[in-house]
């Protein structure tokens, strides 16, 4: 009789299984051969997205379609909203005087187009014929619409995407990449930066000085690495920039600082492979103090999720070491903990990242934007407990 009453017991306890949620409001299905989520917040598991904005009370992710939700927690779900007719797989997405800004590929001859809207589903494609050649990458910094071409050439654009200009101040022909997409442009003290993939350079549209990390007379890297992203963290008036071989750069002050004002890391990540979405995160701890961690994605030819550095500085190149994440001390604010095994980001390839900060200006979401693996949510579990679960 005690067995067939725990067999009961046993089948109940299973079906609450079945049915339950966890803190993040998940159901989980236990099938025969893995564990899946009953619901996904709508977004696809294995899609591709490398841009996130914030506008109007909204999130919006880049994800081939275009997917809005409302931020800071007020809604769970993502809602596919309508992309440009005609056209599909949107790739980049910027903000430039509270406009969208989109890439979106043609039906028929396969090439991306500029449009712009305001996050209700209509769009107004925008005239590009200033750029000769395909356009390959679009970046958006301090309102400056930037897009390069298939064959390295740099337009900008300061009237919200009405006309281009080729910005010819660069001398070498080809700066950018085509296939691997490490062009990147970032604003801060009044300068822009802008990474060209072997060289970085440091100005404004129209007039660039070279900024690339040099040491002992010497460009610090190996010449055929290239630089991959760059963050500027305005808290502390710092740049930050990595390369594929897995090694982190930083400079303060860089709007006057020289090239050999570089620090780099002593240590590369594990397999020396490259680093992609740089960004700060300052995290509120128990006892009432901030930490400071630089966090950096594993890239496209990677899969390990994501790299920590934390308390970083400039002073000694060991403080910008990168590190995985392990379950202890500040690892226990972000870590590499999440819900389900079925869905583990440290397998992921990360482009990207997106912090969504509250109103309280104590809160926030971190999200990590992947190659093939979605986009994941790292959010407060209660408490100074976090962790991450696949949208």
């Amino acid at each position: 009789m005690g067995k067939k009453i725990l067999s009961i017991a046993l089948i109940f306890i299973s079906i609450y299984l079945l049915i339950s949620c966890n803190e993040s409001e998940i159901g989980v299905f236990y099938g025969l051969s893995k564990e899946e989520k009953v619901k996904n917040y709508a977004l696809p598991d294995h899609c591709t997205s490398e841009s996130m904005i914030k506008t109007g009370g909204y999130l919006y992710v880049a994800a081939s379609s275009i997917y809005k939700k409302q931020a800071e927690g007020g809604e769970l779900d993502w809602h596919k909203i309508k992309s440009p007719s005609g056209y599909h797989n949107v790739t980049e997405m910027g903000l430039a005087n509270d406009t969208i800004f989109i890439l979106a590929y043609d039906s028929d001859d396969a090439k991306p187009y500029l449009f712009s809207g305001t996050g209700d589903g209509t769009w107004e494609k925008k005239d590009t014929s200033a750029i000769e050649k395909t356009i390959s990458r679009m970046r958006v910094a301090n309102n400056t619409i930037f897009i390069t071409d298939r064959e390295g050439h740099l337009y900008y654009s300061n009237d919200d995407g009405a006309s281009f200009t080729q910005d010819t101040s660069l001398t070498d022909s080809k700066l950018f990449s085509t296939s691997t997409g490490n062009f990147d442009m970032v604003y801060g003290g009044g300068s822009y930066y802008l990474n060209a993939q072997y060289k970085l350079y440091r100005g404004n549209p129209g007039g660039w000085t070279e900024f690339t990390p040099t040491h002992d007379g010497k460009i610090w890297k190996d010449k055929e690495d290239v630089f991959t992203r760059l963050y500027y963290d305005e808290d502390d008036d710092r740049l930050y920039t990595a390369d594929n071989a897995g090694y982190i750069y930083a400079v303060d002050s860089p709007s006057g600082a020289s090239g050999t004002s570089w620090v780099k890391s002593d240590h590369h990540a594990r397999s020396g492979m490259g680093l992609q979405g740089l960004i700060v995160l300052r995290i509120p701890t128990s006892n009432g103090s901030t930490r400071t961690l630089l966090v950096a994605g594993s890239g496209i030819n990677a899969g390990h999720g994501y790299y920590i550095v934390d308390n970083p500085r400039t002073s000694e190149r060991k403080y910008l070491d990168p590190e995985p994440p392990r379950n202890r001390d500040y690892t226990t604010i972000i870590s590499d903990y999440y819900d389900y095994n079925a869905f583990n980001i440290s397998k992921a390839a990360i482009n990207s990242f997106f912090i969504d900060e509250y109103a309280d200006g104590t809160s926030f979401d971190f999200y990590a934007l992947t190659y093939g693996y979605g986009v994941w949510k790292n959010t407060n579990k209660g408490g100074y407990e976090r962790a991450w679960n696949q949208e």
